[in-house]
């Protein structure tokens, strides 16, 4: 089934996370979400927010330094999708990573950067 492919960093994520890069700063890796992807860069991670009911979206971007906390959310169930919770003083935000994306892997990654940040 076309739908459980691989869907970490992919070429059509990569160019549209480079339409949000500042300058001098460098995109690490792009994930597919259920809707659309996120991006972690050495700054920050970006990520779009689209509505399943509507045309609008929202790019959202998040410092590192200003991330609270992070969860994996583990569930054993069938599922199509493996939850990311990002915690900011302001909000919690759910991605919901494809389930061919290697969640373990953009949790580390996330990690490493909010630790290299000085948090």
């Amino acid at each position: 089934m076309v739908f459980w492919r691989r869907a970490d960093n992919r070429q059509k994520h990569q160019d549209q996370a480079y339409q949000y890069l500042i300058e001098n700063e460098e995109l690490l890796h792009t994930y597919g979400l259920m809707i659309d992807f996120v991006a972690l860069t050495d700054q920050r991670v970006i990520f779009v927010e689209k509505s399943w009911v509507s045309k609008r979206s929202e790019v959202v971007s998040i410092p590192y330094s200003k991330i609270e906390e992070i969860a994996l959310l583990k569930d054993r169930r069938m599922s199509i999708s493996n939850p990311v919770r990002i915690s900011t003083r302001s909000k919690d935000h759910q991605l919901n990573l494809i389930k061919g994306n290697d969640s373990v892997g953009f949790y580390r990654q996330l990690s490493r950067q909010i630790m290299k940040s000085g948090r």
